[in-house]
């Protein structure tokens, strides 16, 4: 894309100055760069000085303050965003070695509950009262006036049927953490394992390992087979096709291998489902190898229907136009960020930010989307696009970020997963 160009100033003639009004110099649209630098900022002509006597000239109107847009171009998806290993990897136990989630170490130990009994369990004094002189209880849990504490009490209930989820854990006080607890009578299944169905998946020509990281606090991870240009998008587009393992250790969050489109030019993800097809196939928790090979199977088959479906959704896309007006308002539909009157101006700044960022990209205004300009394809592309990596975070931290990356992939319900409202909207009429 090329540079924008500064607007050269306006040249004011020299007149009398009881003639001539002093005029703003006009203000040209300037594109955000596609590196994200500011543009130069225009200059205006100033009026000659007024003698003093001289009659009130007419002042020069002032432009309305504008709201500096961010870099348009984004250089991560969200999954390479929240790994700590990209490519480069032969294998997916090469890749899972190099994100740091392989070898975890979870086993299932006896759980009690730790329950206050009255008495100190070494002196056997009520609390309340003082240690007797010498108690051990005192000496290793020290109290400021030497009075038994409820936690000098506590004795170990065991609770039947219960286990904890203990990680091997060095940087714990005693080289253990727990994760979670279980009622199934088996460990979970390591990553390592898990990873066979990728492996399948990784012999499809041309695929290659992606990201891979740790996810909710290392109590499960993710890795990811990349198929490039697996899906073209009519004649002037492609999608990278992913196979993303998300392996869980813990009973509440359930391992699935999902299969999700990537937009290389805009680095979004696409976590939708189509019609009468799923985006994911769940594991079963038994650590089973026939099993295992079942679901290898099942994915591999789901990968390469959910390719040719979106496929075909994506070019439909690309070859329905849409007019501005009908743009911005599903835009509005989606983001649900239009503010009403009476809001204040922050809201109203970010929304004109936002209208600004998406409207260049679905116009095609930035090489991103030029070539599918005007199109519902482009609609969907800028929506997501700001969604997941444009808009600003507040607080600007590292965890804001992250807690936004992971509501992106793992909405807490599906009302709020935008790429699946905004597909299903541009493909009404299809």
């Amino acid at each position: 894309m090329t540079e924008p160009k500064t607007p050269a100033p306006v040249q004011v003639p020299q007149q009398a100055p009881a003639e001539v009004e002093a005029k703003a110099a006009p203000v040209k649209a300037v594109p955000a760069k596609v590196e994200g630098k500011a543009p130069a900022k225009s200059t205006g002509s100033k009026a000659p000085a007024k003698p003093v006597a001289a009659k009130a000239e007419a002042k020069p109107a002032k432009a309305p303050a504008k709201v500096e847009e961010p870099q348009v171009r984004p250089d991560k998806d969200v999954w390479t965003r929240l790994a700590t290993a990209n490519n480069s990897s032969r294998t997916v136990n090469e890749l899972l070695k190099k994100a740091g989630v392989s070898g975890w170490s979870v086993t299932r130990q006896p759980m009690a509950a730790l329950v206050p009994s009255g008495k100190c369990t070494d002196c056997d004094q009520v609390s309340g009262r003082k240690h007797t002189s010498g108690c051990l209880m005192l000496a290793d849990y020290p109290s400021d006036k030497g009075l038994v504490e409820p936690d000098h009490t506590t004795v170990p209930v065991l609770a039947p049927g219960v286990w904890s989820l203990v990680m091997v854990d060095k940087a714990e006080e005693f080289g253990f953490r727990h994760i979670g607890h279980t009622t199934r009578e088996a460990n979970p299944v390591p990553v390592e394992v898990r990873s066979s169905i990728l492996t399948d998946i990784l012999k499809t020509p041309g695929a290659k390992t992606g990201a891979a990281g740790p996810l909710w606090d290392s109590t499960g991870a993710f890795a990811t087979v990349r198929v490039p240009d697996m899906v073209p998008v009519g004649k002037v587009d492609t999608v990278e096709m992913r196979a993303v393992l998300v392996n869980s250790l813990v009973p509440n969050r359930g391992s699935v291998v999902r299969v999700m489109p990537v937009h290389t030019g805009t680095h979004t993800v696409i976590p939708v489902t189509l019609p009468d097809l799923p985006d994911r196939v769940e594991l079963t928790p038994d650590n089973n190898s026939d099993t295992r090979l079942s679901e290898a199977s099942e994915a591999l088959d789901l990968f390469t229907r959910f390719a040719q479906g979106f496929g075909e959704v994506a070019t439909k896309l690309s070859r329905k136009k849409m007019t501005v007006q009908q743009f911005e308002t599903f835009a509005d539909t989606v983001l649900k960020d239009k503010p009403q009157p009476g809001a204040g101006k922050a809201p109203f700044d970010l929304y004109d930010l936002r209208s600004g960022v998406v409207g260049k990209l679905f116009r095609g205004e930035v090489d991103l989307t030029e070539k599918i300009k005007g199109t519902r394809w482009a609609a969907l592309l800028a929506v997501l696009c700001w969604s997941q990596t444009v808009k600003p975070v507040k607080p600007d931290t590292e965890d804001a970020r992250r807690a936004r990356d992971m509501a992106v992939l793992f909405p807490a319900r599906e009302s709020s997963n935008t790429a699946q409202a905004a597909l299903t909207l541009l493909s009404e009429g299809l």
